[in-house]
């Protein structure tokens, strides 16, 4: 078992200004399990994953892939789908990637 106590842990900044991510687990297979922390009106550019991707909003509202999503909603990305994430207010979202997400078109 592996436990992350909601006390500890640090969020740390990601290549995209207004965006933090907790970083719970690197999965054997390049992807990962964390939650991200956006700030209103930041944007995480149009990104293709090689294997699925579950999200979970937690806090806040945020539009994914043009799907307008609040605290309790839930998206199942498939391989190969390209979205956006676009914080519509302050929000905190579960992410978890079954594989590597390549480079992101747009990103620095």
């Amino acid at each position: 078992m592996e436990h992350h106590p909601a006390t500890q842990g640090e969020w740390q900044a990601t290549p995209v200004a207004g965006i933090e991510r907790r970083l719970f687990r690197n999965h054997d297979n390049g992807g990962r399990t964390s939650l991200v922390r956006l700030r209103a009106g930041t944007r995480f550019p149009p990104h293709r994953h090689q294997c699925t991707e579950e999200v979970l909003v937690l806090e806040g509202d945020v539009t994914i892939g043009g799907i307008e999503m609040g605290p309790g909603d839930y998206l199942f990305t498939a391989a190969g789908e390209v979205h956006d994430v676009c914080a519509r207010s302050d929000a905190v979202i579960f992410v978890s990637s079954q594989g590597p997400t390549p480079a992101v078109e747009g990103a620095p």
